[in-house]
């Protein structure tokens, strides 16, 4: 297995870019460089190989060349950043509909029907694996009477004068593992095997049946629809459709081709992650020393910040600026931009004129 290392907005360099199918817009020419640069964050990985394009400033340039001559692999940092993309999608409530995306929002992008599969293992992770009771009806010496059977087919025998009927029909209940079962099975532990670099979850601990539900994926998906169109459970309901979800959103197998799990904008969750950042730790500005205070013991914030809007004129053209991170104390507004930069060195207008636009309005 090789390993392959870059950073957003960071140039290309010496990484191979020929084992990898890469999409239109994931690479851009940087003018001032004269160079093919990143444009996204994420992976694209098949049997042999593995990319890794980490967010802008999480390595320096000389450690990224380290890792690219060393060809190993950062197993815990390669997890974060997958980790990152699937608690985001998880708290804004999204789930990926779309065969494409790895959340309901066109910024992300995934070949694999990562979503369903949470929602499966979540279900596994609270029940276990799904079994179903039946009920076998049959003439036999031990269970309970089913009367109702026992008078339908039992022969009547007469016996001093009392009516006897036999045999007696008995219900006989046992757990079985149906298709439900070896279905979940296989999603769960197909995709913990496909990606042992992202997803370092315990197995089912059951052995995968010699049925291919991929290869067979159009039989697959008709009985998942036969079996929820007569299930009424809500747990079990939505277990199915979460199994029907993933095969009908499963396009190719990870093994001999281009997966791509990526993000295109990753400055969105950059955003988010400065706003949980301010709304747990944020404690003061010291204008004496020109100094923001964090307070890391505590998790909450006296402060609630949110990103806010204001109209700044009245003309037809309505014009509103947005905040990142906007918070009001008394006659104090405090005001942060998640600035998801490659180095910040000269002045920022566009705060100076959020300074003055606002000055006097809260």
């Amino acid at each position: 297995m090789e390993y392959f290392y870059g950073q957003d907005n960071h140039n290309v360099d010496d990484i191979n870019l020929s084992y990898f199918n890469l999409d239109k817009g994931d690479l851009k020419y940087s003018k001032s460089n004269k160079k093919e640069q990143f444009d996204f964050v994420g992976f694209v990985l098949d049997e042999s190989s593995l990319l890794t394009v980490f967010p802008k400033n999480f390595y320096n340039t000389n450690d990224l060349e380290e890792l690219n001559r060393n060809n190993n692999i950062v197993t815990e940092e390669v997890k974060l950043l997958f980790d990152v993309f699937i608690k985001y999608t998880n708290e804004i409530n999204t789930t990926a509909k779309a065969t494409t995306y790895i959340g309901g929002l066109p910024e992300f992008k995934s070949d694999y029907p990562f979503a369903p599969f949470f929602e499966v293992y979540r279900y596994f992770k609270q029940f276990g694996i799904y079994r179903e009771s039946n009920v076998e009806i049959k003439a036999s010496a031990s269970g309970a009477i089913n009367w109702k059977k026992t008078l339908q087919r039992s022969q009547v025998v007469v016996s001093n004068g009392n009516l006897v009927f036999f045999p007696f029909y008995r219900n006989k209940r046992k757990d079985e593992n149906v298709f439900l079962s070896e279905c979940m099975v296989f999603v769960i532990d197909y995709t913990i095997n496909s990606f042992p670099y992202f997803l370092k979850l315990p197995r089912t601990g059951y052995r995968i049946g010699s049925f291919d539900f991929l290869k067979h994926r159009e039989y697959t998906l008709q009985k998942l629809r036969q079996i929820n169109s007569t299930t009424y459970k809500d747990s079990s309901k939505r277990l199915i459709e979460n199994l029907i979800e993933f095969f009908e959103q499963y396009k190719k197998s990870p093994k001999g081709g281009n997966i791509h799990i990526k993000l295109n904008y990753f400055d969105r969750i950059w955003e988010r992650m400065v706003e949980v950042y301010l709304n747990r730790y944020f404690e003061s500005v010291d204008d004496s020393l020109n100094k923001i205070n964090f307070d890391r013991n505590t998790h909450r914030s006296t402060l609630s910040f949110q990103t806010k809007e204001f109209k700044v004129d009245n003309s037809p053209n309505n014009f509103k600026i947005r905040l990142d991170h906007f918070a009001h104390d008394g006659e104090s507004i405090y005001i942060f931009d998640s600035k998801y930069y490659e180095n910040v060195s000269e002045l920022d207008y566009k705060q100076f004129s959020y300074n003055e636009l606002l000055r006097g309005s809260v």
